[in-house]
Parts: structure tokens; sequence; C-alpha cells
């Protein structure tokens, strides 16, 4: 494309060259793009002209560099050449406003700059930038032009406001009238102009954010037809006018410190599709040759937290989550998650928090919080009143802004239960609904979550339930498709295998990488691990054949017809079917397989399994019984509760209602009931807990209300 002569003693008429770029712009011989495109915006009655910054550069290397460098100016202009070509189709309508819009084809443009990069030199220029909305405000009108009626003649009048104040006329336009102060005019609402007005909060993409560094944030306004097209945790592309204003905060308006923010041109939520753009010809190729590889998911999983010793099966899950399923329609409406998501549970010193860090450490899209440092706000969303302006903002939190990839909450039993439970709809519909403050809206958190609890009193304790050993609510725990228990256990060969790894590693030079001379497969590095999950998450679907549909079919039945009475024990669910479907199709996927194989689902059983025995195993029984997980108590201990307390409104029937000595009541239920008197005394606790009996004085009981009973 030739560049325009232009003699720079001729004062440069900047619409006609706009008029000339509309109009002679050809992106292939004989296709005029622009013009086209003004023809489809007439057609359609449309008002707004997107224009690409690199077909401008192009043609016109001029007013490229007068659009970076005086936006304000030329965007005008810009818009009256577009009205100037609308004029001779006789399309131009006075009551309607028109835009012209700069978007451009990648973050290698010349206008880009990330939110870090941001600086005074910046200020009044056309920028380009990305980022994460973190929290987005509600829509308001703001006045545009303000008209005014005089209370001494009750002439009206027109006043452009250009700033975030209102201004107010200081005299009349009629000479003839006295009136000098704001008082004596009166504010027009109905016949002035507004335009909708919407402030948002824009964040550096996790992934891209610099080790140990606080995310930088912007704010950013949009207005008239951009308003209300992205929500709190879209990851978008922005085009505007880097501005500073005066800080409403600041005490003088002598002060030098002004705060900034973006005047946005186009905003553009980032295509799915768009993750693919980094991944070159060479990296698809290294990508599908590491894909054939015959142990390729073992060597995914040792690739997440390589320092520490062994727990195979625990980075397997940790893998198998950062790959997930396949999203897929309901017949009736909505979709069905294919995300997965996996607690351990775990006495300390076990390495489940450096596994969680591995795990983010490789996903393309992850974050990691601690539960000692996340609230319901931080975990899901909440409504914030803004300091400065008293409006009401919409916050998207940790579930919200990991979309599309992993959130890894550590110290999940550290969460308050109000906490915990803002995750319910999150991790099983994927999306976080809110309605306060006048605000409602329906975020989407199509996330993976992987936590990490310690056991209630320090140590894992086999004869309790995981809702005993952790606290968590039952609902919460059905909601994850794995659960592993991990216990410190004295075992003098593992303990040797460990210690001499640990040794190992401490020998190791700083600058240098540790090498494992032990394990044959060397781990994939985290750089090329993303890019292998990015691309098996967006291009690999994977379907079950019929092999791999009927071996779960019968590892399903079979443990569904292990017992069967009017009150058989539950072993396995209808919602642990939907969890072996995913995690089958996430191992296929590792393999970048299209089909899920018997060998997949054969491999995915031995981690359920674990998963059975390690959280469904009644010590008392010795069977696996998924109530310990869903309702909390194994059927067991269900039965031995309610002998004890049909027993227990004998004794006390007995004896009038009457309180009755604690060591009494357990030597009876004890002798008769033939129950161990550690269960006796904990079922006796928990009544008490709930409110069922209570203590009238030291170390006697009473029923709280035999009425009922």
């Amino acid at each position: 494309m030739t560049t325009p002569f232009t003699n720079s003693a001729v004062p440069l008429n900047k619409i006609q060259k706009l008029e000339d770029f509309y109009r002679l712009f050809q992106e292939r011989p004989g296709e005029y793009k622009y013009l086209e495109q003004i023809n489809n915006v007439f057609s359609k009655g449309g008002n707004a002209l997107i224009i690409l910054y690199e077909d401008l550069l192009a043609y016109d290397p001029q007013i490229a560099d007068l659009l970076s460098n005086d936006p304000q100016s030329l965007l005008e202009d810009a818009v009256e050449a577009f009205k100037n070509i609308l004029k001779f189709q006789g399309a131009v309508l006075t009551n309607k406003d028109y835009f012209v819009r700069i978007s451009t084809r990648d973050k290698l443009c010349p206008l880009f700059c990330s939110l870090r990069g941001l600086r005074a030199k910046n200020i009044d220029k056309l920028i380009y930038t990305k980022g994460i909305l973190v929290r987005c405000s509600s829509i308001r009108p703001k006045l545009l032009k303000a008209k005014f009626e005089c209370a001494v003649c009750g002439s009206q009048f027109e006043v452009i406001q250009l700033t975030s104040r209102i201004k107010w006329p200081n005299f009349c336009t009629d000479k003839r009238c006295k009136a000098k102060t704001q008082s004596d005019f009166r504010l027009i609402s109905k016949s002035s102009e507004f335009i909708d007005w919407q402030s948002i909060t824009l964040q550096e993409i996790p992934e891209d954010l610099p080790p140990g560094r606080i995310p930088r944030s912007v704010q950013a306004i949009l207005t008239h037809d951009l308003v209300d097209i992205v929500k709190p945790g879209d990851r978008v592309k922005i085009m505007g006018l880097y501005k500073s204003v005066l800080a409403q905060s600041t005490k003088s308006f002598n002060s030098t410190l002004f705060k900034t923010f973006i005047e946005v041109n186009l905003i553009d939520p980032e295509d799915k599709s768009d993750q693919l753009i980094e991944l070159s010809i060479e990296d698809k190729k290294k990508i599908e040759e590491l894909s054939n590889e015959p142990m390729i998911q073992k060597k995914i999983a040792r690739s997440i937290g390589p320092n520490i010793y062994g727990r195979e099966q625990l980075k397997m899950a940790c893998a198998l989550s950062l790959f997930g399923g396949t999203r897929r329609k309901k017949p009736g409406g909505g979709y069905k998650r294919g995300d997965l998501h996996f607690l351990v549970v775990g006495d300390p010193g076990t390495g489940k928090s450096e596994i969680l860090k591995g795990a983010v450490e490789v996903s393309p899209r992850g974050l990691y919080t601690s539960g000692k440092g996340s609230t319901g706000v931080g975990l899901t969303a909440a409504v914030i009143k803004e300091s400065e302006t008293g409006q009401m903002n919409l916050e998207a939190g940790v579930v919200v802004l990991a979309n599309g990839g992993v959130a890894a909450i550590d110290e999940f039993d550290k969460m308050d239960t109000a906490d915990r439970s803002a995750l319910h709809e999150a991790m099983e519909q994927q999306t976080v609904s809110i309605a306060k403050a006048g605000i409602v809206a329906t975020l989407k958190a199509q996330t993976a979550i992987i936590a990490a609890a310690n056991p209630q009193y320090g140590r894992y304790d086999r004869y309790k339930t995981p809702t005993q050993n952790i606290r968590l609510p039952p609902s919460l725990l059905s909601r994850f498709d794995l659960i592993f228990i991990v216990v410190d256990r004295p075992n003098k060969s593992e303990d040797a295998q460990m210690a001499e790894f640990i040794l190992k590693n401490a020998m190791t030079k700083p600058e240098e990488d540790f090498d494992n001379e032990n394990d044959t497969i060397t781990p994939i590095s985290s750089e090329f691990l993303k890019k292998y999950i990015k691309y098996a998450r967006r291009t690999c679907h994977p379907v079950l054949t019929d092999e791999a549909k009927e071996r779960i079919k019968e590892f399903y039945l079979g443990l569904r017809g292990q017992y069967e009475s009017e009150d058989a024990i539950i072993s396995i669910l209808a919602r642990n079917l939907d969890a072996l479907i995913r995690l089958s199709e996430a191992y296929a996927k590792m393999a970048l397989r299209d089909n899920v194989i018997k060998d997949d689902v054969e491999e995915v059983i031995k981690l359920f399994q674990r998963y059975l025995k390690d959280t469904g195993y009644d010590e008392t029984s010795g069977k696996i019984d998924m109530d310990r997980i869903f309702i909390g108590e194994s059927r067991s201990n269900l039965n031995k509760l309610e002998s004890l307390m049909n027993r227990l409104k004998e004794i006390f029937e007995e004896n009038n209602w009457k309180s009755l000595e604690k060591k009494n009541v357990i030597q009876i239920l004890e002798l008769e009931e033939n129950l161990d008197k550690k269960f006796i005394e904990n079922s006796l606790g928990e009544l008490i807990r709930e409110g069922t009996l209570y203590e009238p004085r030291s170390n006697f009981i009473k029923f709280t209300n035999n009425e009922v009973i």
C-alpha cells in the first residue's frame, strides 16, 4: 500500500484524508473493505464503524500517528468523515450518535501496553491493553448536555458538561436578565441529554503476573452501546484513551497528584479460540509427538510438583482436574459440568500444599488461595460499596476469575461455614448468582476446584467419617469427584527412599535443576506443559467407546449389587457414575485421544477404588459405605444410633423423664445394648450439642422436651 504524499507546509485536512481511507482502502484488489462496511451499517440502520489500526497504519502512517498521539481530536474527525459518507446515501440522522471504533489484530499492535507498563507518558494517548474484569458498577445516566431554566426571566439554554462535576451557569444568556448566581438557575432533567455510563476495574491476568508481585489494576469507563456487554470474570481486550483527572479525595484543588483511567473506545471479550494463537506450528508438532508416548499420563502427573517424592495418585488426580472432562448439554436444557473437583485430606507435612501449587504453576489459567485468607467474597462474588462515590460495584472472587481454569484452595478446613457454603452453586451449576443492593447478576464459574484440608484434631482418625474429621458438610463433600486421604505412617522402606530423595535434592547446587536418577520418566517443563494442557482443553473432546461404556457399567452395577436388601449399604451413587465418566474423559484427553478406551477406564477405576477405600470404608462393618460421605455417618453407626435412641427413651420414660446421672446411663447402654463406651459418649455429646439432651447440672442429663418424643 502506497503512502499518500503530504507537504508539511500545507495544513492537513484530516477529515478529507479519513474519507479517502474509507473510500479507497482495499484489503485485496477490488475489495473496498470500509466502503462495504459503511454500506452494511447503512442497510442495517447501525451507527458504529470499526476500523483496524493496522489498516490505517498501512494506508496513511501520518494519520495513524495522529490517532495514537492525539486520539480525542482525530476520533472526532473520523466520526465526521464517517457521517459525510453516510450523507451521500441520505442515512445520517441528526438525533443519532455515531461512533468510530478502533480495533487491532493482536497484542503485537504498536499501541499495546500492559497494565503494569502504563506511565505518565501514555496520558492522553490511544492505548491497547488486555486484562481480567474484577469489578463492575451498575449502569448509571451521565449528564452530557444540561438544560437550565433561569428563575428570573424564564429563558432556557444548554451547557455542555465536559468534566465529572456538573457545570452550573453563572449568568443568564439573556443580556437584559440580572441573574448572576447558581441559585438563579434550575436544571431541567427532562430536556437534558444523558448517556449510559458504567465503571469497570481491569486487573492484570494472573498467569501474566511476575512471581511475587501484586496485580496492577486500572479503572475504565464504558459509555453508550459499550455498557453491560461484559461481566466480572471476563477476560477482555480494550482500546481506549488513557486519561488523568484530579483525585476527588484530594483535599486541596492545588494538588499535583492525579488519578488515571481509560476512556474505552472498544471492548472485546477474549474469545476461547484466541487462546490458541500463542501456540506456534512447532509447538503443535511437539505436542502431537509427546501425546504418542506410551506413558504420557504418568509423565504429565509426575511433572506436577516434581520436587515432592511419591504421591503418584494425588498428582494424577490433580492432572485429571487440569484437563477436565467434556461439558455437554442436558436433554432438558442446561449443561452437565465437565470440570473435575478434587479434595485431599491429610496429616500435616504430607506435601498437599506443594502439589496444589504445582498444579496451579502448570495450569494455563489457575489461581491459588488459602482458606485462612479467603472469605465468601474472595471465593465467589460480592457487592462492594466504593468509598469515593458511594456507588455499589459487583466484584468477582477467585472461582469466577479462574473461569475456564483451576482454583486451588489450600487450608479448606480453615474457612468459615458461610464461606464454604458459597461454593455449593459454583461447584455444581458452575455459576455464581448474586442479588444484593439492587444488583442482580449470574457470573460464569466453569472452574475446576482442587482443595486441601487438614484433619480437625491434627491427625486423621480412620474410625471417624470424613465429615467428622474435617467438619465439612456432606452436601459439599458430595460435590468432589475424588477425595483422597493421606496419612503419615512410619514405613521403613518408604521413609528410606524419601530421605534419599530429599537429601539428594539438598545436595544440588541452587542454579541447577534436580535430577532424580531413579526416576525413568523425565518430567515435562512447566511452560511446555501449560501449552499442552491449553491445546488439549481447546481441541480434544473425547467420547466413550462401547467397550469403555460397558466397563464403567459393569463396575457401577457390581458395587450397587453387592448388598441387596431394604436397608442395604450403598457403595456407589449415580453421582459417582458421572464422576467416573468425567475422569475417563480427562484421562483420554491427556493423550489427546478423541475416544475413551477400556484401558482409560481401568486406570480411572484404580483411582476411584482408592477414593472409595479412603472415604467410604467402614472400620466397624468392614464394608464400603458411601453414607459416610453423603450423609456424614455410616449405615452401621446409623443403626447403632437408632438402637441407642430407642433404649435412651425407654430409660428416661422408666424414670418419669427426670434427670439422670450420665455415667449410669452409659453403663446401662454399654451392658444392655452391647455398645462401645466411646461411641456412647460421642453420641450423647452430639445429642447435647444438637439440643435433644441438655445438662441441668454437672454430669447429669435430661431430655429437652419429652412431650415430642
